[in-house]
């Protein structure tokens, strides 16, 4: 499963830098859509929405959505369906079932690769990945 992350976590640094040059902006993007470039749109073979607190962006059939407003200091989080829907509309990715994908993100947490994301000692059901393990590339 740690090339599912790699892979969604490649996806977004992809489409973060390609929007941070093609705008000329630079920081948290979810904080810039709306004002600086446009909240929904397409540029060099993406679409994109951003939306409450994240967004969604398709390239070449591939579906990705993460959730990016700053709750905290990591900045990619998911659900179980957003991570399955990009393994599933990824062609590079061998398939798996929810359930499979659910047993390896349960990995990927005791590994400490990946979080869960408890706000005020409540379960939101989102996982978010370690930043060490997103910047180490």
């Amino acid at each position: 499963m740690k090339k599912e992350i790699d892979t969604y976590i490649g996806f977004i640094k992809d489409f973060e830098e390609e929007l941070n040059t093609t705008f000329n902006i630079s920081g948290n993007i979810w904080e810039k859509a709306g004002n600086d470039f446009p909240k929904l749109g397409e540029f060099n073979g993406y679409k994109y929405s951003f939306h409450g607190a994240g967004c969604r962006v398709e390239k070449e059939g591939v579906i990705c959505e993460y959730d990016i407003a700053p709750l905290n200091n990591t900045s990619i989080k998911f659900s179980l369906w957003k991570l399955f829907n990009f393994i599933k509309t990824n062609p590079s990715l061998q398939d798996m079932s929810k359930d499979d994908v659910h047993v390896n993100i349960l990995k990927l947490i005791e590994d400490k690769i990946i979080s869960k994301l408890i706000i005020e000692n409540i379960d939101t059901g989102i996982y978010q990945i370690s930043p060490s393990w997103r910047e180490r590339n």
